[in-house]
């Protein structure tokens, strides 16, 4: 994650997507030559339920400009109730991010199966059509803004062994690509 959001994360829009079915949308969308946004990076996960809340803030922490939770639709979820706990994950938090005043979109939810690869592409040009809209200075105000409540969100990430050391250091590197970027 943090490699795909090193430079110009506030660009991106990273994709969490299912391997049995949102995966597949996106793999057909590709092998279909669907035209969709440069600016997505996919990361698969075995099931929505998988998608622990910590990705996604950590994801906005890191700057990301929008992020899509996609998985199988209900009756598709090959581990029968995985949509549905990553449902229910899902919408505790798109309330969150209401909450926290957070653009309307730069959150999204989607249930995409493997044979809907015109819907991921769809998806994603309108996700990017949302990051379109926003002035660039206000996104990477809003980010900014949010960044400590995303920090604080946090939960399992820092006390992994390791993990806080890495993430220590990733944001060493980010420093280190913005300052260099700046005197550029």
């Amino acid at each position: 994650m943090r490699a795909v959001l090193a430079d110009k994360p506030e660009e991106k829009i990273l994709a969490f997507r299912c391997h049995w079915c949102s995966y597949g949308g996106a793999d057909l969308a590709g092998t279909s030559h669907f035209e969709y946004t440069a600016n997505e990076r996919g990361l698969r996960v075995m099931c929505s339920a998988r998608m622990d809340t910590d990705f996604i803030y950590e994801a906005y922490r890191l700057g990301a400009g929008a992020v899509l939770y996609s998985g199988c639709h209900p009756q598709d979820c090959h581990y029968i109730t995985g949509q549905l706990i990553g449902a229910k994950r899902a919408s505790r938090l798109e309330k969150i991010f209401e909450r926290m005043g957070m653009t309307d979109g730069r959150f999204r939810v989607e249930w995409i199966s493997a044979a809907e690869g015109d819907k991921y592409a769809r998806v994603l040009n309108e996700m990017q059509a949302v990051l379109d809209d926003i002035p660039m200075e206000d996104l990477k105000a809003e980010i900014e803004q949010l960044k400590p409540e995303m920090s604080k969100r946090l939960k399992k990430f820092p006390g992994v062994p390791g993990v806080q050391e890495a993430m220590d250091y990733s944001d060493i590197l980010v420093d280190a690509i913005t300052k260099q970027k700046e005197t550029a």
